[in-house]
Formats: C-alpha cells, structure tokens, sequence
C-alpha cells in the first residue's frame, strides 16, 4: 500500500533529490585518471593500480546521503582494468558496509554478484576488475547488533536474503538520480527495514520490509511489461509466469497504479504520443497506435484524449512538452561535506 501522504503527491512535488558528490575521471588526462579516483577515497580506503592496456582509468562515482546509511556507485573501465582496494591500516572509520559488483552477463559470473559484508575498522583486501559497483554505508551501532555483524564479516549474504538485497540495492541506484526529496523519508525507511531484515532476519523485521519485498518485485514485473510492450500476448498470467508470482499479488502489486492491465494500457499510450510528437515519425497515426495494440482508431483517440487531455492530431499539431517541468537542485549550504570520508564520518 502507498503510504504517501495524498497531499505531497498531489501537488506533484519534483523537486530532485541532490547528488551529495559526484566525481569523473574522463575530463582528466589518462595518467592523472586512476590519481582522481583513488583521491575520492582518501581516508576510506587505500587504493592501487594494478593494471590497464593504455594507463588510464575512466570512472565516476556517484555519492547520496540516506538518513544514517550513505550510497555510492562506482562506474568502472571493467576488462582490462584493475585496482587493489584495501582497509588502511590505520583506519579512521568503524562504519560497516555492503558491496555488490556489476558485472557483464557475459562474463558468466552472475551468481557471485552477491552482496558481501566489510567494516573499515577491520583488515580486508580484494583485486576489483568489476564494471561497477554498489555499496550502502551504515554505523557500526544502532543498526544491526553487532554480534551479528560479526558473523557475517567478510562474508556474502547468500540464498533469498542476498538476492533481494542485490535486486534492491541495484534498483535503488538506478533511481536515486530521478527521486524527489519528497520521496526520500520512504526510501530511507523502506531502504533499512529491507537491510535489517536480511542481515538478521525475524518475524517483525521481515514484516516491516515488506514495502521494499513489494518494490522489488514490483520493478521486477514493470521492466518485464516494458520488455514486452508491443507483444499483445503480454497478460497478466504471462507477467506472472515470467516473475514467478501469483495473480492475487500481481493484483495487489498494481492495485496504486491503477491496476496491470491500466498500467499497461499507460505504457503503450505514453509510446504513442512519443511517435506522434516526433518530427521524425511521419506514418499515420493510425498506424503508430496499431503498432502498440490500439486497433479501433476512435477508442484509441478517445482514450488518448483522456489520459494527456490532448487528442493525437492536436500532439501532432503542436508537440507535447507537458513533462518539461523546470527542476530545482538543492545547492551545497556553506561547510557542507565534500568528501566520502566526511559523509562516512557524519552517519558514525
């Protein structure tokens, strides 16, 4: 159930939720590149070169603050590439983390890219030759008993628990760029009930991450309909065959959205008025509309008109520029953090 308050999602808040860092290798001169990147960690781990064909190394890393937990995503050169990280010695954070690479389909890999436990405070090293990572900060205390933590140091979650954790995390990077600071306080819970309940899992804490479970899933089932937008075999019972769910909760998963048949009926419309506001695409718009499923012209005009408030041939005529709404970012305030290890040491 969608517990945004109606007033909020009312007034259609899009005020973005701001990058906190946001640093790039590729503007620098290839022998300064991989300098750069290992600088962005400085007093969080130590990092080293170890190989590259040419002496460059392309990467960006991307940092959000989410409450008391700090999200980064590393872009990576991936093959051919590789770096050394390694806790220092003299570690100056205690924070705890998890890791999950990105790695090509290709390179058969797949079922290593579990999430694996670390502690700054604690010695570890490993060679990464990934694509990419992503990796969620949180404090050494008030998080998960540290008994726990423990246990699983230096370790992978594994079986169901480090699948959803992957999937979630993965997705949570993927839309943290587009998310409203309105929408932050639910991320920021849903984002810790699902990381507590899969590091040390009981019937409450598995109860309260049953909003992000749902959000999962619920990504899982939208990719696949975008996938499959223009196959009119596209059915509930196809979507849930595909994901592996029953129809009842397929049903309540979209149940916010309208309902799966709504939510893809949108979907083929939002193609449509892509193609018909495209100077570009000439073909007739009888023609664009049979292409997403909409064979009887008048009731694809009729719904078209009821979902943009536009008939096709006004889109046509004048364009569509109803999503160019003007987005405001928030700014640095003075002495704000600008460095991973200061972001790292205001959630301690």
């Amino acid at each position: 159930m969608n517990t945004m308050p109606a007033s909020s999602v009312g007034r259609g808040i899009d005020v973005k939720f701001a990058c906190s860092i946001d640093v790039s290798t590729q503007s620098y001169p290839q022998q300064d590149q991989f300098e750069i990147f290992k600088n962005a960690h400085a007093g969080v781990a130590d990092l080293t070169f170890c190989k590259s064909a040419d002496g460059s190394f392309p990467a960006r890393q991307m940092v959000w603050i989410l409450g008391s937990m700090v999200i980064v995503s590393s872009m990576l050169p991936g093959a051919g590439y590789a770096h050394e990280w390694r806790h220092l010695k003299k570690p100056a954070l205690d924070n705890w983390y998890l890791w999950i690479p990105r790695r090509s389909v290709d390179q058969g890999v797949g079922a290593r890219t579990m999430p694996h436990l670390h502690c700054l405070a604690k010695p570890f090293h490993a060679i990464v030759e990934d694509e990419g990572a992503c990796a969620i900060y949180f404090p050494s205390e008030g998080f998960v008993p540290a008994s726990i933590l423990d246990c699983l140091l230096d370790r992978s979650v594994q079986g169901a628990s480090g699948r959803l954790l992957t999937d979630y995390l993965m997705l949570l990077v993927r839309s943290l760029p587009d998310m409203t600071v309105a929408e932050v306080p639910y991320v920021v819970e849903a984002t810790r009930n699902l990381v507590v309940a899969c590091l040390a899992p009981s019937p409450d804490r598995v109860a309260d991450a049953q909003r992000p479970i749902a959000a999962v899933v619920l990504e899982r089932a939208k990719r696949m309909i975008t996938s499959r937008l223009v196959d009119r075999s596209l059915t509930p019972e196809a979507i849930c065959c595909e994901i592996g769910i029953s129809r009842s909760r397929l049903y309540r998963l979209f149940e916010p959205l309208g309902g799966v048949a709504a939510y893809i009926r949108h979907q083929r419309l939002v193609r449509t008025r892509s193609a018909i506001s495209s100077i570009e695409d000439v073909r007739p718009i009888s023609r664009i509309a049979e292409e997403w499923g909409f064979d009887d012209p008048s009731a694809f005009s009729r719904a078209f008109k009821h979902e943009f408030g536009m008939t096709p041939k006004e889109v046509r005529e004048v364009g569509w520029n109803g999503a160019a709404a003007h987005v405001r970012r928030e700014r640095f305030r003075e002495g704000a953090p600008t460095t991973l290890r200061q972001l790292l040491q205001g959630i301690a």
